[in-house]
């Protein structure tokens, strides 16, 4: 703490299982509040966070200081970020900077990978960097002025000095002509040197540049010369024993003839690392692994490169693992391997060569970042493969893939460009992913939500899965929705991985700013997650009990918030009703094994605080169900009056929330927690056991609709009618629960007949018309604000009228999302809604203004991919609308299935989105089946690219690959999402 007792620096960090640290701006002791200005060294040595297991670190902006070795010891630190507003240190793929970029300052020891030095830093702390141990590779910036890189090392400028090799190089060095000297801690991290070539005049040797392990067996190779024994006394000086002659570039050694097994055999490229090849007389063995290394006359060299036609032809050969050395895979090197189906590619490759795999039985293909080429029909013919995901962005050859069908190429947004040329035929598929955020600070209050992909950008296609990483005391983030829960700050990483692979990240920073009325509701109780573990027969009365611990976290930090005294504490609980076939509801629920005396104290002398109902159980988000109860005789168990809302779904999981009634928050308690407990920071305490007993039923939705009402849906079996308020709320209550709504399973039943129902709604202003409703589908389409609509609604015939799709000019170019038939079916205040309507006859023109008010407040925005451009045959334009009415696209309709055609015949449209599962039950193929009951054409949203002004359109046939010019008016069938 400084002097004035305004400041304090960090100086350790118990350890700890967090993998996501963010380190707050301020702390708070008794009554005092100190800011955080440096991070410091242990007294005695060791870092801030030694033994912790953290992978991301977030420092404030009010950081000042950082010790050199405040880091060290934490081996799993992969990414370091420092707030933008600091002003003496910026951060820059998790490195730490100053805050001009000159001087690189601390690199993580988790680090992986290439570590890159951008061309306005001037100064390397290569001791920083010999702790990265991880590190496979140094490269440069544009325009560096002081460091230039040379096999994966980092020279200055003139290659005269070494600065700094990463740790996980390789056992062999090979030091170019120019070298004359090595720098203070170059290689000091690299502590599994065998061999040293030096090729020119070294002069002299930092005493820290090498471990001393590395010197007392590490063999330097020096060529013969006059100057030899001068050449040779430098190193001698600096502390090696062990010299040899390096051999001569060709020289290849033989495989052991008394070892069929081993017939690897290495040629001594010009640059002194090794090419492997086989040369063996027996068959290769199945699952190759190549040596990072091998020795010459004695002296280890470097295997860099698969020679040509190094492996080809092998048939013996499944797998293969190359060195974390391999730079390059020339011609042919595996070409004709029939049953190689998988490879591991180091990060350190840099080329792939012509022919390299091409007829192998690869599935499945990892690019590393560091590649820059990719030869002619490299992986051509390879009949298996599926997927290609490249982590960079390479030159590739276009007829890398030649002969290859169906392939998914997942690369980084912005790199089409280098794949487009003749690699996207064959039906194989580019799928771009990224994740951009913006460097602007997200500042929220507390209790408020907001989004935090604006200003930036988030492409996932499937199956690429996207995460995010938090500190997860001040927010919470669901789908990039922030949500604000106290005040503090914390940077949230968004991570795109595929099959557990992290392609790609990025970090923004968000501010929680105090909001003392939202910040009552902070969650900080905890409940244990408890399950049913009995099975639950079909009987109705067959009751089952279960247990749930609650607990609660005191203290500040992520506990009991001292300073705003929060008047509620909650926390969740999931139940599963393992069953199959029957659904339970909550009977009842009973406070036992009580000890929340020793906790808590009432404020209100003229009650006990066993007669307060100090807890309350209700399903997440519907606090209005809410039972309350206490622990004392008369209040330790209650009923839910609304049991349908505590149901769940046979083999299907709730939320449930646990509540903790506090003082002021509701009439139900008026308690505290003790002074004692709320200045033990972290202290966890049990209050009590509360016992949940379940029981069988039969779940009959209750219907307040009418046959009169404007919208109704009646269940025929019950002869039930729900009110447009009643399939809204069930529309939620599957949106938010899934599967394990008890609505769920009711709608799929109507999705597959419907003649289970009929739904009905009056469209117009004046004279309105009824109309048939079909439902669709259940949690298919995709809310524009986050998650699945929980009902897919279409008109089961067509609107009065017909309609164009484009008035004028007569085109498809901008697709769905800007045409004007799309304008005539939205509210003015959706995106792309710029383009006017023109030549309109009247205002019933406008389908919107037709729908019911309440319908309209009810239907959700969704997202529906279209294509823009008519002449991106691949779809690789594909882009979304937000919607409330929509038309169905081409494969919304067929699928595509067997028979569909859609795959080959019109490749862009499998890409805009999924067959419907009602359209599913009908079978819709051409000539099959009439969609709807009128043999009139109506349009879909989907552009044919074979033309510049044509849709696709269902056909009188039923034909849904039938085609109509955008100038021509025929009939609309809405969509539309509760």
């Amino acid at each position: 703490m400084n002097e004035d007792g305004a400041s304090v620096a960090l100086v350790g960090i118990h350890a700890t299982d967090l993998k996501n640290i963010s380190i707050p701006t301020q702390v708070v002791s008794g009554a005092d509040t100190y800011t955080v200005t440096a991070v410091k060294t242990l007294a005695g040595g060791g870092g801030a966070f030694t033994d912790s297991c953290v992978e991301s670190l977030s420092l404030p902006e009010t950081i000042q200081t950082i010790d050199d070795e405040a880091l060290k010891g934490v081996s799993s630190l992969k990414h370091v970020k420092i707030s933008p507003k600091c002003e003496g240190f910026v951060s820059l793929d998790g490195m730490i900077f100053s805050k001009d970029y000159s001087h690189l300052l601390l690199i993580p020891e988790g680090k992986e990978g290439a570590i890159a030095i951008p061309g306005s830093t001037t100064h390397v702390s290569a001791q920083a960097l010999s702790l990265c141990h991880s590190g496979s590779s140094l490269t440069t910036g544009d325009g560096s002025t002081n460091f230039t890189s040379h096999d994966r090392m980092l020279f200055s400028k003139d290659m005269k000095t070494l600065v700094a090799v990463p740790p996980a190089y390789g056992t062999a060095v090979v030091l170019p002509n120019e070298t004359e000297s090595i720098g203070e801690y170059a290689l000091a991290g690299c502590k599994d040197i065998a061999s040293i070539t030096a090729l020119g005049n070294v002069q002299s040797i930092n005493p820290t540049a090498f471990a001393d392990e590395v010197k007392a067996t590490a063999v330097v190779a020096l060529p013969a010369g006059e100057d030899y024994k001068v050449r040779k006394a430098v190193w001698e000086n600096a502390g090696f024993e062990n010299f040899a002659e390096p051999a001569q570039p060709g020289t290849t050694t033989s495989p052991n003839t008394n070892n069929e097994a081993s017939g690897l055999t290495y040629t001594l490229l010009d640059d002194y690392t090794l090419a492997v090849s086989w040369q063996g007389k027996g068959d290769l063995e199945a699952n190759l692994e190549i040596p990072a290394s091998a020795e010459i006359n004695g002296v280890p060299y470097r295997v860099s490169t698969i020679a040509e036609n190094a492996f080809a032809n092998r048939g013996s050969l499944t797998s293969a693992k190359l060195p974390a050395t391999i730079t390059t895979i020339n011609t042919a090197a595996f070409a004709g391997c029939a049953n190689l189906a998988a490879i591991e590619f180091p990060n350190t490759l840099r080329s792939i060569g012509e022919r390299a795999f091409e007829a192998t039985s690869l599935k499945a293909v990892w690019l590393p970042a560091s590649i820059n080429s990719i030869g002619s029909r490299a992986f051509a013919s390879c009949s298996s493969l599926e997927r290609v995901v490249a982590l960079g962005t390479p030159k590739v050859a276009t007829d890398a893939l030649a002969g290859c069908t169906n392939v998914s190429i997942y690369i980084p947004s912005g790199s089409e460009d280098s794949w487009n040329p003749g690699l996207p035929s064959d039906n194989n598929h580019l799928m771009s992913y990224g994740v951009t955020l913006s460097e602007e600070p997200l500042a929220i209050e507390a209790g408020q939500e907001a989004n935090l992909l604006e200003g930036g950008n988030l492409q996932a296609p499937d199956p690429i899965e996207a995460s995010y990483s938090y500190a997860a005391a001040p927010l919470s983030v669901d789908a990039g929705t922030v949500s604000a829960k106290k005040a503090g700050t914390s940077d949230v990483t968004a991570v795109l991985s595929l099959d557990g692979v992290e392609l790609t990240r990025a970090s923004r920073t968000v501010e929680v700013s105090p909001n003392p009325d939202a910040e009552s509701n902070i969650a900080l109780m905890s409940a244990t997650s408890s399950l049913p573990a009995a099975y639950l027969a079909d009987a109705r009365n067959n009751q089952i009990s279960v247990t749930a611990p609650t607990r609660v976290t005191l203290g500040d930090g992520d506990g009991y918030d001292v300073a705003t005294k929060p008047e509620c504490a909650t926390g969740t609980a999931i139940f599963k009703n393992n069953s199959t076939g029957q659904s339970v509801q909550l009977n009842s629920v009973k406070c036992t094994n009580i000890s929340v005396e020793n906790n808590i104290e009432t404020l209100d002398t003229s009650r006990s605080l066993d007669s307060q109902r100090l807890f309350s159980l209700y399903p997440k988000g519907n606090e209005d169900a809410a039972v309350s109860f206490g622990y004392g005789t008369g209040v330790n168990s209650a009923t839910p009056t609304d049991k349908d809302a505590f149901g769940i779904a046979s083999s299907a999981s709730a939320p449930y929330t646990f509540r903790l009634n506090l003082t002021n928050k509701i009439e139900l308690a008026n308690a505290k927690v003790m002074e004692d407990d709320v200045t033990s920071s972290g202290k966890t305490v049990s209050l009590a056991t509360v016992m949940c007993t379940f029981a069988g039923f039969t779940f009959t939705p209750t219907g307040h609709g009418d046959k009169n009402d404007n919208f109704y849906l009646r269940d025929v079996g019950t002869d039930t009618f729900y009110s447009l308020a009643d399939v809204k709320a069930h529309a939620n209550d599957i949106s938010n629960k899934g599967k394990g709504s008890l609505y769920y399973s009711m709608y799929e039943g109507y999705v597959a007949d419907d003649a289970k129902y009929e739904c009905k709604t009056t469209w117009g202003t004046t004279e309105t018309t009824t109309y048939d409703l079909l439902i669709i589908d259940v949690l298919h389409d995709d809310k524009a604000s986050g998650g699945k609509a929980g009902l897919t609604f279409q008109f089961k015939d067509l609107l009065s009228g017909t309609y164009q799709m484009n008035i004028a000019p007569n085109t498809n170019v901008g697709g769905w999302g800007q045409s004007q038939l799309r304008a005539r079916m939205n509210p003015a205040s959706l995106p792309n809604q710029d383009n006017v309507i023109a030549n309109s006859a009247s205002d019933d023109d406008v389908i919107w203004d037709l729908v019911p008010a309440e319908l309209q407040n009810s239907i959700e925005v969704v997202k529906k991919p279209y294509n823009p451009t008519r002449t991106d045959i691949e779809g690789n334009s594909i882009t979304t609308s937000n919607d409330k009415l929509f038309l169905a696209s081409l494969v919304e309709l067929r699928g595509i299935g067997s028979g569909s055609g859609l795959d080959s015949s019109y490749p862009w449209t499998i890409k805009e989105g999924s067959q419907y599962a009602y359209w599913d039950y009908k079978n819709v193929v051409s000539g099959n089946n009439a969609c709807l009951t009128k043999a009139v054409l109506w349009w879909e949203r989907s552009v044919h690219t074979n033309y510049s002004n044509v849709f696709f359109c269902v056909g009188s046939n039923g034909d849904p690959s039938s085609t109509l010019s955008a100038g021509l008016a025929y009939g609309v069938c809405p969509c539309f999402c509760l």
